[in-house]
């Protein structure tokens, strides 16, 4: 596990990993995205399992919170990182598959053979998101889901981040793409129809952070990221792929 544990400082986040609150809203985005992964499978076949893929796995958090959920035995969990060490660093089990691959080219999986992607908090570090974005479209089965997660900007400081991207550069920050909600929204509708959208974090950290120990702030937060998604600090989509 890449957090180091402290018995005497740290409490157990959501009941799934060690931080510094109870309910950091930082991971509000997986227990999130584990929920509506239950609340999808009760429409299906009990004996059936599915495949979830998750590009840019990272250390594994989709993973840990669906299998928290006591919903990971319904999925095959295939992680894809760019970083051929990642499956040293990933939050360890034998059942999941990590591999080594590049989120801007082909994925190594036949067409329509896929029924959950989760890409969550990668299209802004990619200099060609519109590369994964039809790619998944492509492996998806038809009603396949994918989970979609990016920070956004209000608009007029999307604006201005552009720009001085554009003319000074990045000056430290891994943010190649700037999104909005619009943005981030035109750039999946040619493939994809939208079937939820919820954001996270319009009030977080600083002087609040201790309100992250109390479930009720949690909840209040995420009733504000359902209600004005737009003003939050990142969003995440959920579509299916167009018919």
């Amino acid at each position: 596990m890449f957090i180091q544990y402290r018995p005497d400082k740290d409490v157990w986040a959501y009941g799934v990993e060690p931080a510094k609150v109870r309910y950091r809203l930082r991971l509000a985005r997986y227990p999130a995205l584990a929920e509506y992964l239950q609340a999808w499978l009760k429409q299906k076949p009990e004996n059936r399992t599915f495949t979830l893929v998750d590009v840019g796995v990272g250390f594994g958090r989709t993973f840990l919170y669906v299998d928290a959920a006591g919903i990971g035995d319904r999925f095959e969990m295939i992680g894809i990182d760019i970083d051929p060490t990642r499956k040293n660093d990933v939050y360890a089990s034998p059942l999941w598959n990590i591999r080594q691959g590049d989120a801007q080219e082909r994925l190594q999986f036949a067409d329509s053979s896929v029924d959950v992607v989760v890409s969550e908090q990668l299209l802004e570090h990619l200099d060609y998101p519109g590369n994964l974005i039809t790619e998944v479209h492509r492996i998806l089965k038809p009603g396949g889901l994918f989970i979609c997660g990016v920070p956004i900007f209000p608009r007029p400081i999307a604006k201005i981040r552009r720009w001085l991207v554009r003319h000074y550069g990045l000056r430290g920050s891994e943010h190649v793409q700037t999104y909005t909600l619009h943005s981030i929204r035109g750039d999946l509708a040619e493939y994809f129809d939208e079937v939820a959208c919820r954001g996270f974090r319009i009030v977080s950290g600083g002087l609040l952070r201790q309100l992250e120990n109390y479930e009720w702030w949690y909840r209040f937060n995420r009733r504000l990221g359902e209600w004005l998604p737009g003003l939050c600090i990142e969003v995440q989509l959920i579509v299916v792929p167009k018919k």
